[in-house]
């Protein structure tokens, strides 16, 4: 069976190669990116700039700690096929090796210091099922193997099938998220510090509704993750 597994595994390299999503450069089996890709992704360094473009989103909100985006995200950019690969292509690996490589390149700046649990923002169990995975759970396991800081899946449920925020824009995209997300257990985070994944931020509009769906926790603190901050 060994040789007709190898045999297998020869014709789906040759009809189904391993290609690199941003530039199409053909990849061994076991890689997502390819290296040049990977030196020339667009990172912002934003682990090392205190009030940086992510966390001017949230300043605003009570107990509101640290927030950092790994990519620039820009339309019509290789990083957009990227996350759209990861997203709707049935590739959350990407979404895990990327956040592997955020944590070795952040941690000298101990962005992660502090953080009690980390938390990715919930697909609703329809959307869930839909797409067979959540990316931004993918990104944050990433994220929990690299700090070894642990992930949980249990205290906050998107309760609500909202559309997709990317089909909108501005208050729209507000509007949308409000009311969409509930908290189990609150009092099983009292006085944690909560790291909130998301796979691209835009607006802020669904992690700050991740927010105020904490808010019965006591005592908690936030910060929040994404791989991508949308360029205007």
């Amino acid at each position: 069976m060994p040789v007709f597994d190898a045999i297998i595994d020869g014709v789906k390299d040759i009809f189904y190669p391993n290609t690199c999503p941003m530039c199409g450069a053909l990849m061994a089996a076991d890689e997502c990116i390819c290296p040049d890709c990977i030196r020339a992704l667009p990172r912002t360094e934003q682990h090392f700039e205190r009030f940086n473009s992510t966390e001017e989103l949230f300043l605003d909100r009570k107990r509101f700690v640290r927030g950092g985006a790994y990519l620039f995200f820009e339309k019509q950019a290789p990083v957009q096929q990227l996350i759209l690969e990861m997203k709707f292509m049935h590739r959350p690996e990407i979404g895990y090796e990327l956040a592997k490589l955020a944590t070795k390149e952040w941690k000298y700046a101990y962005f992660q210091a502090g953080f009690d649990v980390i938390i990715p923002v919930p697909l609703h169990p329809h959307r869930l099922r839909e797409r067979g995975y959540n990316q931004a759970e993918w990104i944050a396991r990433g994220l929990s193997e690299g700090w070894d800081i642990p992930m949980d899946t249990t205290h906050l449920t998107r309760v609500v099938d909202n559309k997709h925020q990317a089909s909108l824009r501005g208050k729209d995209r507000y509007q949308n998220v409000k009311g969409i997300f509930e908290v189990n257990h609150p009092e099983e985070l009292y006085r944690k510090h909560i790291l909130l994944v998301d796979d691209v931020i835009t607006t802020g509009a669904t992690l700050l509704a991740c927010m105020n769906a904490l808010s019965p926790v006591r005592g908690r603190k936030v910060s929040v993750f994404a791989l991508g901050k949308a360029v205007f």
